[in-house]
């Protein structure tokens, strides 16, 4: 089993390589005039940057900005303001272990990119208590 999920989750993340290669790259290059309608197949995206963020969104990419309102630029325009909210139904019994919280080890300490994706990409190796 566990190898038809890193199968799976290897094929998928090359599927987006390709999807990115071929779809977005040429409309990040020379973007639209106007933004297109977002691909309702895509995931999407969380962002903090205003700029990446407006530019993803005129290629179609489904995108959300997380940004404290008054640093938001008057041109960008918003559909629906939504404040931050923690759920209370998150599952913590794989995180405690005879009652103290154990979070899981990190598996990257360094900045971001491509070598952060690839570690942060192995398959986990620890145990999960219940």
């Amino acid at each position: 089993v566990a190898f038809v999920v890193q199968l799976q989750h290897t094929l998928l993340d090359i599927h987006a390589l390709l999807n990115y290669v071929k779809i977005l790259h040429p409309l990040l290059t020379s973007p639209p005039l106007k933004p297109m309608h977002a691909n309702p197949t895509w995931m999407g995206c969380f962002m903090r940057n205003t700029e990446i963020c407006e530019g993803l969104y005129f290629v179609g990419v489904p995108v959300w900005l997380v940004h404290n309102e008054e640093f938001i630029p008057p041109t960008m325009n918003i559909i629906h303001p939504v404040w931050l909210t923690f759920p209370d139904s998150i599952v913590r019994v794989m995180y405690l272990e005879r009652g103290v919280s154990k979070p899981f080890p990190s598996i990257f300490h360094s900045p971001g990119g491509l070598l952060c994706h690839y570690h942060t990409c192995q398959c986990y190796e620890g145990t999960l208590a219940e």
